[in-house]
């Protein structure tokens, strides 16, 4: 006897939706190593961070610029991406890019410096493809809670960001004074400068909103903020008087800041049961 043929199969539609998902992680994946491959390679961020730690004499004047352009593209753009390429779900990390992608475009737009917000406009691409892929929801402050957030941590982030303000005010004021600067790819240094300060206070915020609504890879994400915070005090202490110092005061409170960000964030009980997926 002939056995019916079946015209659909519920199995094989199973196995295609997951193919789909699986393919749609490979090329989250891929895209977010070709990202920060750019961004801390071809962009000059991992060649920036270790002027200093290199002691490249031809930079000496600017060793503070060098590195802010470094903690920039590699702590703060180039680690999230790597940890979005490892685990595409967490949500804390694309999250985390654009308040850098929002600090480049607010300093360039207040400088002006239109090279500058052309970048943002980079880095806003940057964590627009990653989500779509994942059909992520693109509303950046979708699952971050300002209810239950650690008061030590927050205290913590509104510190960062006032000092981040002034930090950021003095350095426009020193680009459109003429200050002696540096460049790359024609874009001057001291407007990234004035976004650096910004970008980390806004990473660090992102951390402990996530944190408070249990968002899973939070406590992971406080590490571009703070190592960024404890590099720049630590070579502001070593510099006290180069341009975009923080100065001996000042970079021993970074150093202090950071580690205690971190210690505390590492210290903290998830005060929310991460949402399933």
């Amino acid at each position: 006897m002939w056995s019916p043929i079946k015209i659909w199969d519920s199995s094989s539609s199973t196995d295609g939706k997951e193919g789909s998902a699986a393919a749609q992680v490979i090329a989250v994946r891929v895209i977010s190593l070709a990202a920060a491959l750019f961004w801390g390679v071809l962009f000059f961020g991992i060649t920036d961070l270790l002027v200093v730690p290199d002691q490249d004499e031809r930079f000496y004047e600017h060793y503070l610029l060098e590195t802010g352009w470094g903690l920039l593209y590699t702590m703060l753009v180039m680690l999230p991406l790597v940890f979005l390429a490892v685990q595409p779900s967490w949500q804390v990390f694309p999250q985390q890019l654009t308040a850098v992608a929002l600090a480049v475009l607010l300093c360039g737009l207040f400088t002006p410096a239109a090279g500058q917000v052309f970048v943002a406009f980079l880095l806003a691409i940057t964590v627009t493809v990653p989500s779509v892929l994942a059909e992520r929801p693109l509303w950046p402050i979708r699952g971050l809670s300002v209810r239950g957030a650690n008061p030590w941590l927050s205290t913590l982030v509104l510190l960062a960001a006032a000092a981040a303000v002034v930090y950021a005010v003095q350095m426009i004021e020193a680009a459109n004074a003429g200050r002696p600067d540096d460049n790359t790819w024609g874009l001057m240094h001291l407007p990234m400068q004035a976004a650096l300060g910004l970008a980390l206070a806004g990473s660090a915020a992102i951390s402990v909103l996530a944190g408070a609504s249990g968002a899973s890879g939070w406590k992971l994400s406080v590490l571009p903020s703070s190592v960024s915070a404890v590099w720049l005090g630590a070579v502001s202490v070593a510099y006290p008087t180069h341009l975009g110092s923080l100065g001996r005061s000042g970079g021993i409170a970074a150093i202090v800041w950071g580690l205690a960000f971190a210690a505390i964030t590492l210290s903290s009980p998830r005060s929310r049961r991460a949402p399933a997926r």
